[in-house]
């Protein structure tokens, strides 16, 4: 995982343009998984960025990679009643890296996604979008079977995850189209360092309940992968055009609408203070004891 804390830096897209990862079938989801240690009663999806791995976000979340003051708990220590899954993306050619093949939720044709771009100019690829949400969506209605109900379901991710957890959180049944979207609604959405995609299809496929859904959204301003101002302009967005409400107050974290949080000097990464407040948030919406 990406940390500006010397967790594990986060190596820039461009130049994983000619690596070769393992071939994986297209529509297999191997996940990692952080069960709960307490009576499960809620789920947290989460997809990782462009090239990675569920593997990496799980061992991050754990607190693998930090280092904690005595008796200072980890996520999944703070939550214990939540059960974390970290699905692995398919395999699939990349035109922002020349074509390579590589774990991607969805075809990004420009990297970096840089301000001067705004929203207009930032170009994703529908159909694989769409796999992908279903791809989160077949996870949901496996945990809903399961027994945990789509009001206990967190879904989040980092960077190309994030957009991903964004579309598929707020999107009615033309993207969740194997669900009851339009009338189930998710306890929340977590999004880090992305973006708005699919900017001309979000507007006319928003489910009706988006306005309801609590986001948290954090971001570096120093992010030279997803710009900063790309997240702003999302924000904007969703707030100018559909109507979100956009929340600045700690004390709102976990309301209905956008919670979004910067990160001074933070780039392409994450860091303590973001996963404390996304701890903050979870336990807002998905808090150990249902009220």
């Amino acid at each position: 995982m990406p940390s500006s804390r010397g967790l594990r830096s986060f190596i820039s897209l461009a130049a994983r343009a000619f690596s070769t990862y393992p071939l994986r079938h297209p529509h297999q989801m191997p996940s990692a998984i952080i069960q709960p240690t307490a009576p499960h009663t809620a789920t947290v999806i989460f997809a990782h960025g462009l090239g990675d791995e569920g593997e990496s976000w799980r061992a991050a979340i754990s607190g693998d990679y930090d280092s904690r003051k005595p008796g200072e708990l980890t996520i999944p220590a703070r939550l214990p009643h939540v059960k974390w899954v970290f699905p692995d993306a398919p395999q699939q050619p990349v035109t922002a890296n020349f074509g390579a093949r590589m774990p991607s939720w969805f075809d990004l044709f420009n990297i970096p996604l840089e301000p001067g771009q705004m929203l207009d100019k930032v170009f994703e690829d529908d159909e694989s979008m769409r796999n992908s949400v279903q791809i989160v969506d077949d996870l949901i209605q496996a945990e809903v079977k399961a027994g945990t109900p789509e009001s206990r379901i967190v879904v989040g991710g980092f960077s190309q995850g994030g957009a991903l957890a964004l579309t598929t959180g707020l999107g009615g049944k033309e993207w969740r189209t194997k669900s009851s979207a339009d009338g189930s609604k998710l306890a929340g959405v977590a999004v880090l360092s992305g973006w708005m995609p699919l900017k001309d299809k979000f507007q006319s496929r928003i489910a009706p309940h988006a306005k309801s859904v609590p986001v948290f959204w954090g971001h570096g301003t120093s992010d030279a992968v997803v710009y900063y101002r790309l997240a702003e302009l999302s924000v904007e967005f969703l707030v100018g055009q559909l109507g979100i409400t956009k929340h600045s107050a700690h004390d709102k974290v976990g309301a209905p609408g956008i919670n979004f949080e910067s990160y001074e000097w933070m780039g392409h990464a994450s860091c303590k203070k973001e996963m404390e407040d996304l701890a903050t948030f979870l336990e807002s919406v998905i808090p150990r004891e249902q009220t």
